[in-house]
């Protein structure tokens, strides 16, 4: 590459297979709170977004109470999920070596997620990626997805404009926000939101295997990757 170039990535969904735990963790906090549990669809289709502007989105019709008991139920389930030898969450197969590769390659990589710091920290000594991304988004500094604020952010820390920028994602919360932020956005097929959604939200590529990720973005450097 002749000049650098960033590369952001989701996590839930993108790189870790947490949909199952997700739900477990929703419909436990949901317990807590004594509410009814949504549905396992609606959970799914919420991941991404911060978690309080998630359960907003989950329950509109519970007080600000009921929420804020969600909230802190979930946090509760989510830590003790993560310090449970058993906790299921896993990254899906070729994760690790597709970022492996594009690290290899010499891109800066970055993260933009819906966890909050502590549970990137927790994902990045869990898989053995410490230290490999250049920059880290979470809702703790930055508005929730679609707001274009974590790749603005991860623009400005690494000093890397929108033309030399993708956001890789799972749903149409990643591309809005790459969409919003002006860069080129890149859906993959085996997260939580359907490929027929990611193509309306603006997707420039679809990748179908995660394996073909590092090709497809040395695809979108070669041919330019404003959006």
């Amino acid at each position: 590459m002749s000049e650098l170039s960033l590369v952001i990535l989701d996590l839930d969904g993108t790189l870790v297979d947490s949909r199952q735990l997700i739900i477990h963790i929703m419909n436990v906090a949901a317990d807590e709170a004594g509410i009814p549990h949504p549905t396992d669809e609606a959970t799914g289709r919420i991941i991404g977004l911060s978690l309080e502007r998630a359960i907003e989105e989950l329950f509109p019709d519970e007080s600000s109470r009921s929420r804020a008991g969600v909230l802190d139920a979930y946090r509760v389930e989510a830590l003790r999920m993560r310090a449970d030898p058993a906790d299921p969450e896993s990254l899906f197969i070729g994760a690790h070596e597709a970022v492996r590769a594009l690290r290899d390659a010499g891109y800066l990589l970055g993260i933009a997620t819906g966890k909050a710091r502590r549970g990137v920290e927790h994902f990045c000594t869990r898989y053995n990626m410490g230290g490999w991304f250049d920059t880290v988004q979470t809702p703790d500094t930055n508005p929730s997805k679609p707001h274009p604020g974590m790749i603005e952010s991860a623009m400005a820390e690494t000093g890397i404009p929108a033309s030399r920028t993708v956001m890789v994602g799972d749903t149409v919360f990643d591309l809005e926000m790459a969409r919003n932020a002006g860069v080129f956005g890149v859906g993959v097929s085996w997260g939580n939101h359907p490929v027929c959604e990611l193509e309306r939200a603006g997707s420039h590529h679809i990748v179908e295997a995660i394996e073909d990720l590092p090709q497809v973005i040395a695809n979108v450097f070669q041919q330019g990757a404003q959006a």
